[in-house]
This record gives structure tokens, sequence and C-alpha cells, in this order.
């Protein structure tokens, strides 16, 4: 019998390697791992872990766990899925002193804040997510440069091809 005290690290690691978007699809893939959960058992789980459902760029939504120390705990694989992964639901992105402003599909911006968020860059101290935009604060010792070619990483060529001219690139 596997316990709670187990069960919590594989939540967040499945989650983390895995883009689940319903406690049924988290209970079959907890079963896999030997851990037979009921719904009321899984729901108080995901509440303990402070779990959070955030929109996905495909229009479906997937869990996530709120990461305290981002460096430590977020796996590498899933920094390195965020770095590549582009978002779609960007629609333009601008520049203004140490703020970027990041347009969006409505509903896509506090998915795409978390991402901006977990890529744990110095040249970004915070983002704050609407419901379709996403502000971005700079670090102030950040070249614009620098910061277009962060962006690049996860948004779509199109949109950074727009936006060079305010990047000063």
């Amino acid at each position: 019998m596997k316990n709670r005290k187990n069960r919590l690290p594989a939540i967040v690691e499945i989650l983390s390697k895995h883009a689940i978007s319903s406690q049924e699809e988290l209970s079959k893939q907890l079963a896999k791992e030997g851990f037979v959960v009921t719904q009321a058992t899984l729901s108080r789980d995901l509440k303990t872990l402070r779990t959070t459902k955030i929109p996905t760029d495909l229009g479906g939504y997937r869990y996530v766990v709120p990461d305290h120390d981002k460096r430590e705990q977020a796996p590498r694989s899933a920094r390195a899925v965020l770095q590549t992964a582009l978002h779609p639901a960007t629609i333009s992105v601008a520049i203004s002193g140490n703020i970027v402003v990041i347009k969006t599909r409505n509903g896509y911006a506090s998915g795409l804040a978390y991402d901006i968020d977990m890529l744990d860059s110095p040249h970004i101290l915070g983002t704050i997510p609407g419901a379709d935009t996403v502000m971005a604060v700079i670090n102030e010792h950040s070249t614009r440069p620098e910061i277009y070619s962060l962006l690049c990483t996860i948004l779509p060529q199109e949109v950074m091809t727009a936006a060079k001219k305010g990047f000063g690139v």
C-alpha cells in the first residue's frame, strides 16, 4: 500500500512531465505508478499541493503545481519543454521602458505568464497576466536585444519578427 507521503511527490512528478487536464487522467497515471486512489482522495491531494489549472495553447487546460523555488523544484525536463514551446495564441509584443506588453487571445495570458516565469530568467523580474495581456517587468540592466532573444525561445517567430524594430534588433 502506498501512502500519501509517497503519493504527493508522484503527483508533482506526473504533473511536471505530462499535460494533465482532468482528475480522471491523473488517476490513470497514478495507477500506472501503483497508486490507486478515489476521486475524493485525489481532490484533497490536489488541494494540498495547491494545484491550479491554466489554459493551454490548444484551448484546453492543464494542472500545474506552484513552485516556491523554481530553480530547485522545476524538473529540468519541464524547463526544457517550456523553453521550446511556442505560444501560438500570442498576437503581439511591444516594449516600453522596462515593461514588455504581450497581447494574446482571450484566456491565454495566465498560461503564457506562468511559462515566462518558469524560464527563471535574470532578465525578467516577474509577470502580471490579465485575460488577454501579459505585462513583464524587465531587469533594468538587461538590454532590449537580450529580452528579444529570450522571448524568441517561447513566442512564435512571426510575432517576434513583427516586434523586431521595437527591440532595436
